[in-house]
């Protein structure tokens, strides 16, 4: 045995190789070579592929957990109900006070800016793709 077979160990043969890169229909770029995640599928399957991908999704899930253990991060649907309160309350001593009517709609009109602002910063930082986008994100954040 030379020792360029013995580095794919005991079960794993080149030629097998190949025979798994054309079963699983790879094909090599201009250089002639395969990517990691072609090799690694072609020899132990999807499996890997689906080992990485829950990995991932766990740590995502533990970022998460962090984030809002380290209060970064505010249940929408609770602060939007706070602000209602507090948009309601305002509302009524602005309809109540001495202001004109044009500066009573003038201030009404900003106040309800605020909902639309808050859902432009949640946009912002969300890092799922958006409804009216319509490129597919895969897991791993690649554009298909």
């Amino acid at each position: 045995m030379e020792f360029e077979e013995g580095c794919y160990g005991v079960w794993q043969h080149p030629g097998n190789t190949q025979k798994a890169l054309a079963q699983a229909s790879a094909s090599p770029d201009e250089n002639g070579l395969f990517t990691t995640p072609q090799l690694l599928g072609a020899l132990y399957g999807e499996l890997h592929l689906q080992k990485v991908r829950v990995q991932r999704a766990m740590a995502e899930r533990i970022e998460l957990e962090n984030q809002i253990t380290r209060s970064q991060v505010v249940d929408k649907a609770m602060l939007m109900r706070g602000l209602s309160q507090i948009a309601d309350a305002m509302v009524s001593r602005i309809r109540a006070s001495s202001l004109s009517r044009d500066e009573q709609t003038d201030l009404l009109t900003e106040l309800s800016s605020v909902p639309i602002v808050l859902e432009d910063v949640a946009r912002r930082q969300s890092r799922l793709p958006r409804r009216d986008d319509k490129r597919a994100v895969d897991v791993d954040g690649d554009e298909d």
